[in-house]
């Protein structure tokens, strides 16, 4: 029998341990102990943009600076988040009842142009944010030094720049070559960092894993999915999505159930941009956690993503299983299965 389990996400999202966004993370000072227990981050997508919302909550074993980087498939736009959106997304995801089961298993460079271009530099709270475009992998070893020598930062481990430019030349063989260098001084206590939104092109749902590689460890990912549809549903996007998890632990999908711009609003004020009131939104969730040993970031084709719910089938004496559909829910269903409504 398949077992289920509620969300309690005013336990995940408010758990006192340490939280980080899924940022490759660079530090100099070796003597300073910094782990990456914890992923969170939640996930528009309209099959043309995508809005990744990404909160850290992070601490150190002595004060030091921590240069945080994430690689993006196109030039993202940086602003504040606004309110808590992980504490409203925690409210949505108790309401809409959204339940785990068993783990996911398979089914049956420009011409003449800088080496490094700076496209954004900009305070944003307590974030020192910089979008650069690698042009040419060469010269980027010599712009990080030069970076992080205007921080006031003299001293860099070698090893620690290595692994650094060996995860950015990855990305740049892939044709990906917009990153986000998020600068923050750390204290030994626990804080809060604002969440930061980073907006941007692609068709495909993106989530980068393995900028983690680099700090390795033992950690979770929590993803909150905010779609115009469910994923997992066919075959080939649960091929795809445990290709890009390491092979001994699957991650785990949920249920999904139908969602509206009002109560989407207060997790991202304008989420009007990405969808209007007839799409059809689910929110979903997406969980891993095991060893950081990822073999791909998660890039999906979510182009023929189902347009319906997905619920987890019990095993209940009289239980009737589209008692777990709303209305709305089963509209879409039947609408993506004319087929059935004769029979």
């Amino acid at each position: 029998m398949k077992k289920s389990l509620i969300i309690m996400f005013f336990l995940l999202f408010l758990s006192p341990s340490l939280l980080f966004a899924d940022k490759g993370l660079f530090w100099w000072d070796m003597d300073a102990q910094v782990s990456e227990d914890s992923q969170k981050a939640i996930i528009f997508h309209n099959k043309k943009e995508e809005v990744l919302i990404l909160g850290t909550e992070l601490k150190a074993t002595k004060e030091t600076g921590i240069l945080e980087f994430i690689p993006f498939p196109s030039e993202p736009e940086v602003s504040l988040a606004k309110g808590n959106p992980f504490k409203e997304v925690n409210k949505l995801l108790r309401i809409k009842r959204i339940e785990f089961e068993v783990p996911i298993y398979k089914g049956g460079g420009g011409g003449g142009a800088e080496p490094v271009e700076i496209r954004l530099s900009q305070k944003i709270g307590l974030h020192d944010v910089t979008v650069i475009k690698i042009n040419d992998i060469n010269g980027f070893n010599n712009w990080v030094i030069d970076f992080l020598d205007k921080k006031g930062i003299k001293k860099i481990e070698v090893k620690a720049l290595k692994n650094f430019s060996a995860i950015a030349e990855d990305y740049i063989k892939k044709g990906i070559q917009y990153f986000v260098f998020d600068y923050v001084e750390v204290k030994k206590e626990a804080r809060f960092i604002e969440p930061l939104i980073y907006r941007f092109k692609t068709d495909r749902l993106y989530y980068p894993l393995k900028t983690s590689n680099i700090i390795g460890g033992v950690g979770r990912v929590e993803l909150v999915l905010i779609l115009p549809g469910t994923i997992g549903i066919n075959e080939y996007e649960r091929i795809r999505i445990i290709e890009a998890f390491p092979e001994q632990r699957r991650p785990e999908l949920s249920s999904s159930s139908k969602a509206y711009l009002k109560e989407l609003k207060p997790i991202y004020e304008k989420v009007e941009d990405i969808f209007t009131e007839k799409d059809k939104i689910y929110i979903q969730m997406l969980r891993y956690e095991g060893r950081y040993e990822f073999r791909d970031d998660l890039n999906l084709d979510i182009s023929k993503i189902a347009p319906y719910a997905r619920k987890l089938e019990r095993w209940y004496y009289d239980y009737n299983f589209l008692d777990d559909f709303t209305l709305d829910e089963l509209n879409d269903y039947f609408e993506a299965h004319p087929e059935l409504r004769k029979k």
